[in-house]
């Protein structure tokens, strides 16, 4: 099956051309394309691994389990770090699974996803990890089920790419002439989601998984869904919806889902945990926005530029007293903001290479900015109890909090 995607939904690009006097003239122009290079499911499935090690390529999400910290290297897998004594953590295993960018823990299991399936892991010994279950397609083939698009593109080559045959596990770009007829400017889009206590882990702003209770929440590119993990081992689907489009984020709070999309902050009511009913949505300019909640506010950051939007990027507080009517109360212009989370009346914002910041939200509508820690580009962020993990750049940074900020206690580089 060829399909060539002239724009995508993601990014929509005109196709200019200059006057020529000659009416008859032909005009060419100069286009990237993306071309989508394919592998068989059958063999991706079939590399799936448990290894002792391997260096990292590109650190993505954290995520943060008993005294264990989860590395994603994006599109690769997760590294295992034991973080028993923070001082000196040390990697301990490496799960190959192509196609990953989240996991979430529950009782010694992780969910992790794989392009466009779920897969589980045991990790009740840390030392002997083993690969349990595999839910196949469960999730949508295109948005994050796809290799990420890494640079700018005009038109996308899809070739034979058929999704019950092949993932798309990576991209080559090139350039090409095309001609171009006479007036003619347009756009074609993609044609194209009473028992035991439980034990969980915690995750970033940026995670697309949630574990609540024993249902297992996660959103790719459009679509919510649930999955009942009640029994070990097993994920049974028992919902999806379509909510949108180009969505990107998930964060819990109480009985509600707070998730992120490139347009805006929607949220729904999940009481009744295997039926998520919509209660409202803040619409916002276009950009990448990961989102956390403490008590009546939530805080998001939205970074323009490049595919995520517009060039304004801000730290924005919201108003969520009233579900059914959320309202921005106040924005704060940032440079190029990520990863956020919080502690107590501490809210941490990364904003990318212009540092780690540090503000007291005793009065949200108020944020004061009390420290930037230079020279750390951090991605994400997950505030502990008892300390805050950072990751930036394949370095996993460990802080202590202290009455004025952090203090760090160690910065390992994953290798």
């Amino acid at each position: 099956m060829k399909r060539i995607l002239f724009l995508s939904a993601l990014s929509i690009f005109t196709l200019f051309f200059s006057c020529n006097d000659d009416d008859d003239a032909t005009r060419f122009e100069t286009i990237i394309v993306a071309n989508a290079v394919l592998e068989n499911k059958s063999d991706v499935r079939a590399s799936i691994a448990v290894e002792t090690d391997r260096p990292i390529n590109e650190s993505g999400k954290i995520y943060t389990y008993t005294d264990y910290v989860f590395v994603n290297d994006r599109n690769e897998g997760v590294h295992v770090i034991d973080n028993r004594i923070p001082e000196s953590p040390q990697k301990i295993a490496f799960l190959k699974i192509p196609g990953n960018f989240d996991i979430e823990v529950r009782n010694d299991i992780l969910y992790a996803d794989s392009y466009t399936d779920l897969v589980l892991f045991d990790i009740s010994d840390i030392d002997a990890i083993t690969l349990i279950e595999r839910y196949n397609d469960v999730f949508n083939d295109f948005g994050f089920a796809q290799a990420t698009l890494t640079e700018p593109f005009d038109r996308i080559e899809y070739g034979d790419y058929n999704p019950d045959e092949s993932f798309i596990v990576d991209w080559t770009f090139t350039e090409i002439q095309i001609e171009i007829p006479e007036l003619e400017v347009g756009v074609i889009f993609n044609d194209a989601a009473a028992e035991a206590p439980s034990v969980t882990g915690q995750g970033g702003s940026f995670a697309r998984f949630k574990i609540v209770d024993t249902y297992l929440y996660a959103v790719d590119f459009s679509d919510l869904y649930v999955f009942d993990i009640s029994t070990p081992g097993v994920a049974n689907e028992v919902g999806q919806q379509a909510i949108g489009w180009e969505i990107e984020t998930i964060f819990n709070r109480d009985d509600y889902l707070y998730i992120g999309s490139q347009t805006g902050m929607l949220i729904y009511n999940i009481e009744n945990r295997t039926q998520p009913q919509y209660a409202s949505e803040i619409i916002h300019w276009r950009g990448c926005d990961p989102v956390v909640v403490d008590g009546d506010y939530a805080y998001l950051t939205l970074r323009g530029g490049n595919q995520c939007g517009q060039d304004l990027s801000i730290l924005e507080v919201i108003n969520i007293s009233d579900k059914n009517n959320p309202y921005t109360v106040r924005e704060y212009v940032m440079q190029e903001p990520y990863g956020l989370g919080f502690k107590e009346d501490l809210l941490f914002v990364s904003d990318g290479p212009n540092g780690f910041h540090i503000y007291d939200k005793t009065d949200p509508e108020n944020l004061i900015l009390i420290e930037v820690i230079e020279d750390i580009n951090v991605f994400d962020v997950i505030p502990l109890e008892d300390k805050l993990l950072a990751i930036a750049n394949n370095v996993l940074y460990q802080y202590n909090y202290e009455s004025n900020g952090l203090s760090l206690i160690s910065e390992f580089v994953i290798n």
